[in-house]
């Protein structure tokens, strides 16, 4: 599979997966998946649910370290307003910061929690 639409992280089925390019070769990290929300919003946090379900692949494109970023045009992103790094879970996952006001939210997967070439989300959230 050469990865899963970007839309699937924002389509709030819980069965659908955006996923990086895995057959044929990978694009190595960083990656990064961008949320325009339509207009421009206080953002104080993102929420990000790693792909769910049982199974061998369960775990692949699990979010290690991360960085989060608002901007108001898509192109100038600045400074990040949060980085850390995910636990090798399943569960839910919420970044809180201090509310930054934009309308583009950008999620950089810096590394895999397994140190794969892969990244991948169930569903990715804008919080306020």
């Amino acid at each position: 599979m050469n990865g899963s639409a970007r839309d699937d992280a924002f389509d709030g089925n819980l069965s659908t997966i955006w996923h990086t390019k895995y057959t044929g070769g990978s694009d190595p990290a960083p990656h990064e998946i961008q949320i325009n929300m339509g207009a421009s919003y206080p953002v104080s946090g993102l929420r990000y649910l790693p792909r769910q379900g049982g199974g061998s692949g369960a775990a692949n494109g699990r979010i290690g370290q991360y960085e989060v970023y608002v901007s108001t045009d898509g192109t100038n992103w600045g400074t990040a307003v949060a980085t850390g790094a995910f636990a090798n879970d399943a569960s839910q996952k919420d970044v809180r910061f201090t509310a930054k006001t934009g309308q583009y939210l950008r999620l950089r997967a810096v590394s895999e929690v397994a140190g794969n070439p892969w990244t991948s989300a169930a569903e990715i959230y804008a919080l306020n």
